[in-house]
């Protein structure tokens, strides 16, 4: 049987982010398919596991016969929601569903499918070995979102990113993706972001994060996981010091950590049986 990852055609490096997460716990990639052409797939029977935002091209739902999918942090947009519900006996056939957030579990068990928190799979990064913070990295962020005493008295390098990034290829999109990953895990003492595929490898990595996007539903994984969302990062503001030594650490999520892989990779294996 053939394994698929997702390949990504936007913008956002994050969608990368979580193929590479997902990647973790494959045996291999045989191929790799677009998102929103899930339909046109008419290759050898694969599985796939089928995370992240759905959908855009609404036209292309449900995917080919010839995938078996795993749905695992997946996540329903509100645009795509009527389509969705008119193809209930699809996920019903592919039941238990693991969503990313409590408010796509909540849509897909109102259709009469079994449906579960399943979380997401760029929880599961591991922060490299040698870990030498010298950093702090606004991702989507910039200045105006901390104080003037907070940029000047830390003692740290301020560096900005940002996680758009043009139409490249879908290996040199992956290979950025793990790098941007790495560079956070060895490189970041604090993460300030408006990207839940920053925040989310972040905190699985052990690394002080402030997340400062907007409340939607598509970021609802924040409050999930118990992170604190900020409308801005003011130390000063808060009972946090400005000196980034005395910044509360990331949330300890081992726990959660360790579920997650042990669900998807039980999963990966009963699909690949």
């Amino acid at each position: 049987m053939n394994i698929l990852a997702l390949n990504w055609l936007s913008n956002n490096i994050g969608d990368d982010v979580q193929t590479v997460a997902v990647m973790q716990h494959l045996p291999r990639v045989d191929a790799f398919i677009d998102r929103d052409h899930l339909n046109t797939y008419d290759g050898p029977q694969a599985i796939l596991v089928t995370n992240g935002w759905f959908l855009e091209e609404l036209d292309n739902w449900p995917p080919s016969e010839a995938i078996k999918p795993i749905f695992f942090g997946f996540h329903v947009q509100k645009r795509a929601k009527p389509t969705i519900a008119r193809h209930a006996a699809y996920l019903k056939k592919h039941e238990p569903i693991g969503c990313r957030d409590s408010g796509t579990v909540e849509f897909i068990r109102s259709l009469g499918v079994e449906a579960y928190l399943s979380l997401c799979a760029t929880l599961t990064f591991d922060a490299p070995a040698e870990r030498k913070p010298d950093s702090i990295y606004l991702v989507e962020a910039d200045l105006s979102d901390l104080t003037p005493n907070f940029r000047n008295n830390h003692g740290l390098k301020l560096k900005t990113v940002s996680h758009r990034v043009p139409e490249t290829p879908t290996d040199v999109r992956l290979r950025f993706a793990r790098e941007i990953i790495e560079t956070y895990g060895r490189k970041a003492a604090l993460i300030v972001t408006k990207r839940i595929h920053c925040a989310m490898p972040c905190v699985a990595m052990g690394i002080p994060t402030v997340f400062i996007g907007p409340k939607t539903n598509r970021t609802a994984i924040v409050e999930e996981i118990g992170l604190q969302r900020r409308s801005k990062w003011h130390p000063i503001n808060h009972p946090f010091a400005s000196r980034v030594a005395e910044i509360p650490p990331a949330l300890n999520i081992d726990g959660i950590k360790a579920q997650i892989r042990q669900d998807l990779r039980s999963r990966i294996a009963a699909a690949l049986a």
